[in-house]
This record gives C-alpha cells, sequence and structure tokens, in this order.
C-alpha cells in the first residue's frame, strides 16, 4: 500500500469518524431536545393546573365577597326599612284619641303605682291629664303623649310616655314585624 493510499484510507477513516460522530451528537441533541420539551410540557401543565386552581379559589373568594357585601346591602336596607316603620309607626300614634288613651294608662297607674304624687305630660296633653287625676301637675315633658308619674320622694318612677310603650312593644314584636315585612 502507498502512502497516498494511507492517507485516503486515514482521510476516509477520519471523515467517516466525524460522521459517526456527528450523528451520535445529533441523536443525543434530539434526545436532549426531546426530554427538554417533555419537561417544559409537564411543568407547563402543571403551572397551567395551578393557575387554573388559583383562578378557581379567587372565583370563589370573589362570589364569597359579592355575596357578604350583598347581604350586607340587604340587611342595611331592612334596617332603613325598619327604622321608617317605626317612625311611622310613632307618628300614627299622634292620632289616637289622647283623651281615652290617658284615661287608660292612669288606670294602669292606680294599679302599678297607687303611690304616684306627681305627674307629668306633654304641653298638648297638659288640662286633658289635669282633668283626669287629682295628683300634682309636674309640669310639660318633652314627648309625643302619654304620661310620667312619681311617688313623693322621685324614688320610682313610671313611664307611660307613648314613645317608651312603642319601644317595648317594639323590642319584643320585633322578629314578628320582621317576618310581616320580609317573609
Amino acid at each position: 500500500m502507498g502512502l497516498e493510499k494511507v492517507i485516503e484510507q486515514i482521510e476516509h477513516d477520519g471523515e467517516e469518524k466525524i460522521r459517526s460522530l456527528l450523528r451520535d451528537a445529533e441523536h443525543q441533541a434530539d434526545q436532549l431536545l426531546q426530554t427538554t420539551r417533555k419537561e417544559i410540557e409537564a411543568k407547563s401543565k402543571l403551572k397551567k393546573l395551578e393557575i387554573e386552581k388559583q383562578i378557581t379559589m379567587l372565583q370563589a373568594q370573589e362570589r364569597s365577597a359579592v355575596e357578604i357585601e350583598a347581604k350586607k346591602i340587604q340587611l342595611n336596607a331592612k334596617k332603613v326599612i325598619l327604622a321608617n316603620t317605626y317612625q311611622q309607626c310613632l307618628a300614627s300614634l299622634q292620632t289616637l284619641p289622647h283623651q281615652k288613651i290617658l284615661s287608660a294608662l292612669f288606670k294602669n297607674l292606680e294599679k302599678e303605682l297607687p303611690e304616684a304624687a306627681v305627674v307629668y305630660s306633654n304641653e298638648r296633653d297638659e288640662k286633658v291629664v289635669r282633668s283626669l287625676t287629682k295628683l300634682q301637675y309636674g309640669g310639660v315633658i318633652y314627648c309625643l303623649g302619654g304620661i310620667i308619674a312619681e311617688n313623693d320622694d322621685k324614688t320610682i318612677t313610671v313611664d307611660y310616655r307613648y314613645e317608651t310603650i312603642a319601644a317595648a312593644i317594639w323590642d319584643n314584636s320585633l322578629k314578628e314585624i320582621a317576618e310581616h315585612l320580609f317573609g
């Protein structure tokens, strides 16, 4: 074999070796690329699931917040309606026959505080109160109607003002009133 043939053989073997190495490198690069793509896809799927989970949680939180806000608004509206209803109730007391009511209040007073000595009323009812009782008239008080009575030493007081009676009835009947108004 001649030198040229040996060189040619070495070049040929070298080129074959280079091609083989390049094929192996390309094969390894393809495998690495496929592995990397699979890892990226897996991580992407996990991230997507995490994001969907977070979105679902945020939507649930938002729904809850909206529901709570709606309940607050509804509760405040009910409070306003109840307050307006109470004010209408007090206003309607102005139209009642005061002499009859005051007479009934004095009958109750005789039972509840027989030692009553002084009575108070609003200015509008003063004449009626003076005509219905022999108790000392203590003066004018600010109220819608009704009376306040005290014993001689002012240690016992009975409050029969319309506002007080209405508030007691309102407090005792609030649940029924709310059910009637709001079903």
